[in-house]
């Protein structure tokens, strides 16, 4: 899903002349990507659309002040996005609870491969969450998004190398919270 660079640009172009149809066609084409990107960091779904919401709301206040994307339109979507992630796990350590998980259980599933997998998926989360918010940013864009380094690059204002480094050090603290946990086993032992 999303637009090739021509698109986009094209769609930026209107955007930032704030045409109302270009601005529902960013809403229509991003939002269901910025939400997925937001859940993989927050596991709620309330939350995530709180924060995919704002911002969309982000952009508008900022084209209506003659700011907001220049270049790279979903570069700077998920760069406020991420923003924003961060400013709320930063507000959750202050709360006094974590939201709870959305769990949905199928019945036509058998109840104890359902368990094991949400289990696995619980651990997988606890370790995506261990990390750096830039590192769990590009493990999340890179193998759940399917982007390439250099989109990645491009949306946290780094270098590839800094993306590659980060992604190898994120998988490598992945793979030790997941080993010390259980969920996997040391290929060593």
């Amino acid at each position: 899903m999303g637009l090739g660079p021509s698109g986009e640009r094209s769609l930026l172009r209107r955007v930032r002349a704030l045409d109302e149809a270009a601005i529902g066609t960013v809403f229509d084409t991003y939002y269901p990507l910025i939400y997925r990107y937001v859940y993989h960091h927050v596991c709620h779904r309330s939350t995530a659309e709180d924060l995919a919401g704002e911002v969309f709301i982000r952009m508008l206040e900022q084209l209506a002040q003659g700011r907001g994307p220049k270049r790279h339109l979903k570069a700077w979507l998920y760069r406020v996005a991420f923003n924003l992630i961060v400013d709320d796990s930063r507000r959750r350590v202050h709360r006094d609870h974590e939201p709870l998980a959305d769990h949905t259980m199928s019945l036509e599933h058998d109840i104890e491969d359902q368990v094991q997998r949400t289990v696995l998926q619980e651990q997988v989360t606890a370790a995506l969450n261990a990390l750096t918010p830039k590192q769990r940013t590009v493990v999340i864009l890179r193998f759940l998004e399917g982007w390439s380094n250099l989109e990645v690059s491009r949306t946290l204002e780094t270098s590839v190398g800094s993306v590659k480094a980060l992604l190898h050090r994120g998988l490598a603290s992945m793979r030790r919270h997941l080993i010390s946990s259980g969920a996997i086993r040391d290929e060593l032992e």
